[in-house]
């Protein structure tokens, strides 16, 4: 059986993830906001950076990704206790091209090298292994992409990422209704137990974007 298909940035039935940037760049430029970074979880072939670039440049000093160049991982207990709702998800899918080929289509289509930075490796190993002073000099985050999928991966990235959010940084979680929508699994999971820990964000509903993500934009406590 086929499948119809939507292209939301031409029908606008759906807010696409390249007119959410277009969006988030009125917001920081009317802002007053200087150059900041922009952070990245789930590369993949690199079309989300270059959408990014598209619409950011000149308030963005750095595009940061990461991904593992090799799908996902092995799956926690607690992602495989969810398979069931979201049963084509398992270690070794959403696997796109190498590293080395999206840094380089990325260069090929216009960001600049000495701005683009792509770190391979599964989470567990290369967030920790990223210098502390990696950052500096590059000014705030001002969006922060995270396309896990998995509630461990998007453990691992809200756990790293929190002292790099700031009043303002738009947190953009592009599988927040995955799993059917059930905030017991998944990225949803990951992000209330995140939020409730925490003792220095809290964030304000955006919108919702694509199929089954959401935006929020962060504030301080």
């Amino acid at each position: 059986m086929s499948h119809p298909y939507y292209d939301p940035t031409v029908h606008g039935d759906v807010l696409s993830r390249l007119n959410l940037y277009r969006f988030i760049r009125e917001h920081l430029y009317h802002g007053g906001a200087g150059e900041g970074y922009y952070l990245e979880f789930g590369v993949f072939n690199g079309d989300s950076m270059w959408e990014a670039y598209q619409s950011l440049r000149g308030l963005v000093s750095h595009y940061v990704g990461f991904d593992s160049f090799e799908g996902l991982p092995e799956l926690s207990q607690a992602d495989q206790a969810a398979k069931d709702l979201q049963p084509f998800w398992d270690a070794g899918t959403v696997k796109g091209d190498t590293r080395d080929r999206v840094y380089e289509g990325l260069v090929a289509r216009g960001i600049p090298r000495d701005r683009l930075t792509l770190v391979e490796g599964f989470y567990e190993a290369s967030l920790p292994a990223t210098p502390p002073d990696f950052f500096e000099g590059k000014g705030p985050c001002h969006v922060c992409l995270v396309d896990c999928d998995l509630y461990s991966s998007s453990k691992q990235v809200f756990e790293f990422v929190e002292p790099h959010l700031t009043t303002g940084t738009w947190l953009l979680l592009d599988d927040y209704w995955c799993y059917r929508g059930s905030g017991k699994h998944g990225q949803q999971r990951a992000f209330r137990e995140w939020l409730e820990g925490s003792d220095r964000i809290t964030v304000q509903e955006w919108g919702n974007f694509r199929g089954w993500g959401k935006a929020f934009l962060v504030d301080e406590v």
